[in-house]
Formats: C-alpha cells, structure tokens, sequence
C-alpha cells in the first residue's frame, strides 16, 4: 500500500509539473486530501476490531507454543531420568 501512494504521488508530481500555477495548486490541495484520506484509512485500519482480534490470536498462539514447549521439555527430562534409572538398575542387576 506504502508503493502504491508513493508511485501515485510521483505520477502526480510529473504531471504537475506540465501544469499552470492554478493548476498545480489545485493539484497540490487535492494531494493533501488524499494523503489525509489514506492515513485516516491506515488509521482506521489499525485500530480495527479484526486487528486487535488477530493480535489476541497471536499472542494466544505464541503464549500456547510456549507451554508446548514447555511440557515436551518437561517430558523429555522425565523421560530420560527414568532411562537413567533403568540403566542404573539393569546396571546393578548384571553386577550382583
């Protein structure tokens, strides 16, 4: 969206160029009226409902990953001291 107005504000800026004073005014005004409607727009945008809900989302999903992360790692510690253990025993076993 940030190419687009930048590419129309060159076209536009080209072409007044070709223009007379009045018309380069006129222009220029109806420049400043589109800038103004696009950030009102961004604006808008921004602080949509959809995008605060897509951000909640996000941070739900990071938040989620993390326990899963959490508990694989949980498991996986367990799961080798169990390991550790059996060796441990198996060990003594073939000993005595």
């Amino acid at each position: 969206m940030r190419t687009l107005a930048i590419a129309a504000v060159l076209g536009l800026g080209l072409a007044v160029a070709a223009c007379s004073e009045a018309e380069r005014r006129d222009a220029g005004n109806d420049l400043e009226a589109a800038a103004d409607k696009v950030g009102a727009e961004v604006k808008d945008a921004v602080d949509s409902p959809e995008v605060k809900e897509v951000g909640a989302e996000i941070k739900d999903a990071a938040g989620d990953a993390g326990q899963v992360i959490k508990d694989a790692a949980k498991g996986a510690a367990e799961g080798a001291r169990e390991g550790a253990a059996k060796v441990e025993a198996e060990s003594g076993d073939a000993a005595n």
